[in-house]
């Protein structure tokens, strides 16, 4: 017969909240409570049932990722699903159950409004892409355990988490720095639009400046063709800078088209860095060195995030994560 939570509480020498409380991750039970009710359960081979646990908790054991997943969205931001899949890890080993909406921008603060007021879920995790000022107004007016992925760009009291891309972009300075290069053009998104981009640009300038240089931007390039225009003008200049520094791996695409076309080599003749690893630097020749970000693991930060906010409704979680790392490779 299957051990129970009372044959776990007996084993214990602890109540049954207790248990309960261990097994639920409870910040009111000690670490050490907890492995130890834990290493019991486990010797026990007890299973504990979700339907009851749910119903112990007064809670769906439901958590809503909303987002915009429209047609492309894979190929466009292959770093959305990266981030999903850590939460969705995180949360099944809680006991948890993770479910994708598709929300955008205009809609948002409809259907989130609509979505916490039906206590579908216990909590839900917002993409920064479907965030605006009214949207954040209706995060806070509701008391609803909420986390948004990606900084917002304007003051809020919004619970967020994410990476520091003014680090990613020191890190890269810094490196073509390190490497002796001095005439860098950064090819960027739209400034309005693209906040990565410009805190990207933040960091590179803290870098070049520390250096009394300057780095060279072109901004509004929104991906393979702008991308491939733009190289082609730079190409044609009397002297071409020593790299090309590109905001992620669409730009950098373009910009080996366009070099390849002039039968350029790379890195002798120019050479070419992008953020992002995903999804075609190690596709290419030569591979790209790249910035990377462990996208899976501030998903799986973001889930822990989330459910001690629903133990802790008042938590208020405004933080970074996750190290950019430098992969260095061929074209530099």
């Amino acid at each position: 017969m299957a051990a129970t939570i009372f044959d776990l509480a007996e084993a214990a020498g602890v109540s049954i909240s207790t248990v309960s409380k261990a097994l639920n991750d409870s910040y009111s039970i000690s670490e050490k409570t907890k492995k130890r009710i834990r290493d019991i359960a486990d010797e026990m081979g007890y299973k504990p049932n979700a339907r009851a646990r749910s119903f112990a908790r007064k809670k769906n054991g439901i958590i809503l990722f909303a987002a915009n997943l429209s047609k492309g969205v894979g190929f466009e931001n292959p770093h959305l699903f990266e981030m999903v899949t850590g939460v969705d890890r995180y949360l099944e080993e809680k006991g948890y159950s993770l479910i994708l909406k598709h929300v955008t921008k205009d809609n948002a603060p409809e259907l989130i409004k609509e979505l916490m007021l039906s206590e579908e879920a216990d909590g839900i995790i917002l993409h920064a892409g479907i965030l605006t000022r009214q949207l954040a107004f209706v995060l806070g007016k509701e008391a609803y355990p909420h986390l948004v992925i990606g900084k917002p760009d304007f003051v809020n009291t919004l619970s967020w988490i994410d990476v520091s891309h003014e680090s990613a972009g020191q890190m890269a300075a810094n490196y073509l720095l390190d490497k002796g290069y001095r005439d860098v053009v950064f090819l960027m998104g739209d400034p309005v639009n693209d906040q990565i981009s410009l805190r990207r640009l933040d960091g590179i300038n803290l870098a070049f400046e520390e250096e009394e240089l300057t780095i060279e931007t072109i901004s509004g390039i929104t991906g393979f063709d702008d991308s491939r225009r733009i190289t082609e003008q730079i190409l044609e200049r009397d002297k071409i800078p020593e790299v090309i520094l590109c905001n992620n791996n669409y730009l950098a695409l373009g910009c080996i088209n366009s070099i390849r076309v002039k039968n350029m080599d790379i890195p002798k003749d120019i050479a070419i860095m992008t953020f992002d690893n995903y999804p075609f630097s190690m596709l290419v020749q030569p591979m790209l060195t790249a910035i990377e970000v462990d996208m899976f693991e501030m998903g799986s930060q973001a889930a822990r995030f989330m459910l001690q906010k629903i133990k802790r409704p008042n938590m208020q979680t405004q933080s970074f994560c996750s190290t950019p790392i430098l992969i260095e490779r061929e074209s530099t």
